[in-house]
């Protein structure tokens, strides 16, 4: 069923230019280190600040923003210390609960994720992420139009904004504070609802390793894909070693998905890591010349 919805929905093109990475027209593929963003909630302890500078240093191209460390500082800092870094933005965690679970009124949580869709525009995100919501109390189809209806109005405001909206998947025991979306196929199924050019989908290599029926969709929903999280890392030299998933990376790249890979870890034993040996450590593990498929 969610094949045939791909297959027969007409897809707008939707890109934000600045946070995307630029083929060089001599080598029109990129590095996997060229990809690689590292996601706020990855470096925990890092203050706003902290994480700029920190992974300036450590080489790396994009930061996924955390509305958490944004609000540690009137907005308008927060926007300036991203811009004078220089650093692309891959997307920014985490607008919805559209179903009233976190007790803010729907109207509230719109209110919410309309500032951090603007915030992204300032900024030039990529992509702001969008979790649902649980269901809550609510019927699946209940909550299904409450979320359709929130991602048609945010979808206007990122339109405006030059910005995706990235709609996440979770699998249960996590899902159940986040979001009653639990496969990939149901999630498709919600964005070919909106059908708002502005709404797209986030895909976790993990997520479709044990979503099998997923991996046969990916060449089929790539210009639904508004951004990749990266929720596994292993220690390792090599981009092999380093991530589990490596083959499904490759095959979203080769599908012609062309935004970053953002490095999204909920660790203890990372957060409490030394972040800076683990960014030069990534650098090293994912020079060109390591992973073939992508240099």
């Amino acid at each position: 069923m969610t094949k045939e919805l791909l297959s027969q929905r007409k897809v707008n093109s939707f890109s934000t230019s600045s946070s995307t990475p630029k083929p060089d027209p001599a080598n029109p593929t990129l590095s996997l280190m060229d990809r690689i963003s590292i996601s706020q909630i990855t470096t925990y302890h890092w203050s706003l600040e902290e994480s700029l500078h920190g992974l300036v240093a450590g080489g790396i191209p994009a930061v996924g923003l955390w509305n958490r460390k944004i609000l540690d500082l009137e907005p308008a800092q927060s926007a300036e210390l991203v811009i004078d870094s220089g650093l692309k933005v891959s997307s920014i965690s985490l607008a919805g609960g559209f179903t009233g679970s976190n007790e803010y009124s729907f109207d509230e949580a719109i209110a919410d994720a309309t500032q951090l869709i603007e915030f992204g525009g300032q900024v030039n995100a990529a992509a702001v992420q969008v979790a649902s919501g649980p269901r809550a109390g609510h019927t699946v189809n209940h909550a299904r139009e409450l979320t359709v209806d929130a991602l048609k109005r945010l979808g206007d405001v990122a339109g405006s904004n030059g910005i995706r909206l990235a709609l996440k998947t979770m699998q249960n025991p996590q899902a159940r504070s986040w979001t009653f979306l639990n496969s990939i196929e149901s999630t498709l199924e919600l964005i070919d609802a909106c059908q708002h050019p502005a709404v797209g989908i986030t895909v976790d290599p993990a997520h479709i390793w044990h979503d099998k029926s997923a991996k046969n969709l990916i060449t089929d929903m790539i210009s639904l894909i508004a951004a990749v999280q990266i929720s596994e890392m292993k220690s390792g030299e090599s981009a092999q070693e380093l991530f589990p998933e490596l083959d499904l990376m490759e095959t979203i790249h080769e599908a012609g998905y062309q935004g970053y890979f953002d490095l999204e870890i909920w660790s203890e034993q990372v957060w409490q890591s030394d972040y800076s040996e683990m960014l030069t450590s990534l650098r090293l593990a994912c020079q060109p010349e390591t992973p073939p498929q992508f240099n």
